[in-house]
């Protein structure tokens, strides 16, 4: 790239020919200050062709945990910026999205990581939440319930594998298989949900594109509002998870409806609010949305439980 050398701890840059970099002409070489990583003249704190933040190529220790401590709070501090909006002002955060201000908070795809990440870190280290099946038996509750089996009930199981088609043999032979073990069963079955939930938001971006289809917004708008609205569903997820600490059951359901009520009104107003809706008419294709939504999320889940059957 030319002449480099060291005046004191910069280093000057002559570049190979007019505009190298995109800003610097030959002219005004050597570089006062060039960027580390493309070389073109830093005049403020961040380089204005590659974006890349004014460092030393060689810090201190200090230098380098000052630059850590800088980099951690920096992106909490959008991101606690970030969640209050998201959570007192439903739809804004959307909203300012699609308005173009967003380098105050962080993107609409990390946000729902970070929302996800929380919740299924947390619901692994809660206690199980337990119930009772119609036979009277122990289960652990959850999206997937699935209560031991009986001795009869697995013999009678084993039996049918040997009837039938090959593809109903083969699958009510790993499905006897797997149910001899109905814990880590489960536990298997839950553990791909996070993936299930992650290829179920475009679905429901594309159904909230179906039903305000007369508003003819590109998808993308569409794909920003779900990623919002899912990464408030896991804050609601997070808040549900108090329940499995409250010893009396009234109270812990009573939390569970009054969270529920509080998330159908967060939706309804983040609707409102994006699309521009009256309520009774943001209500009303909300309703569609979702059922079309929890028709797919049912369908996902029971091929979660076939796949997690099969690999048995």
């Amino acid at each position: 790239m030319g002449d480099e050398r060291r005046v004191g701890d910069r280093r000057t840059l002559a570049l190979r020919r007019p505009g190298a970099g995109g800003l610097t002409p030959a002219h005004s070489v050597p570089a006062s200050n060039p960027c580390l990583n493309c070389g073109t003249n830093v005049q403020l704190t961040y380089c204005p062709e590659c974006g890349q933040r004014e460092i030393d190529a060689d810090p201190t220790v200090r230098e380098f945990l000052r630059e850590l401590a800088e980099e951690l709070l920096h992106w909490d501090g959008k991101l606690g910026r970030t969640v209050r909006l998201l959570v007192t002002q439903p739809g804004v955060l959307t909203r300012e999205y699609l308005a173009g201000r967003r380098v105050r908070y962080i993107s609409p795809l990390r946000l729902y990581l970070a929302c996800s990440l929380l919740f299924f870190s947390l619901e692994a280290l809660a206690p199980r939440s337990m119930g009772i099946d119609r036979s009277g038996r122990p289960v652990e509750r959850g999206v997937i319930q699935i209560a031991p089996s009986s001795a009869a009930e697995l013999a009678a199981m084993d039996a049918d594998a040997q009837h039938g088609n090959p593809v109903r043999r083969a699958f009510l032979s790993h499905l006897a298989r797997a149910l001899r073990t109905p814990a880590a069963l489960q536990h298997a079955t839950t553990a791909s949900i996070p993936r299930a939930m992650f290829l179920l938001v475009p679905l429901f971006a594309a159904l909230m594109g179906l039903v305000y289809r007369d508003r003819r917004r590109r998808y993308p708008q569409h794909l920003a509002f779900a990623l919002h609205v899912h990464a408030a569903l896991f804050l609601v997820l997070t808040m549900l998870l108090a329940g499995r600490f409250i010893a009396m059951p009234l109270l812990a359901s009573l939390l569970d409806v009054a969270i529920v009520i509080a998330l159908a009104i967060y939706l309804v107003r983040a609707a409102q609010v994006v699309y521009e809706s009256r309520a009774g008419q943001a209500f009303a294709r909300l309703a569609v949305a979702s059922a079309l939504y929890f028709a797919a999320f049912v369908g996902v889940i029971a091929a979660v439980f076939a796949l997690t059957v099969v690999s048995y």
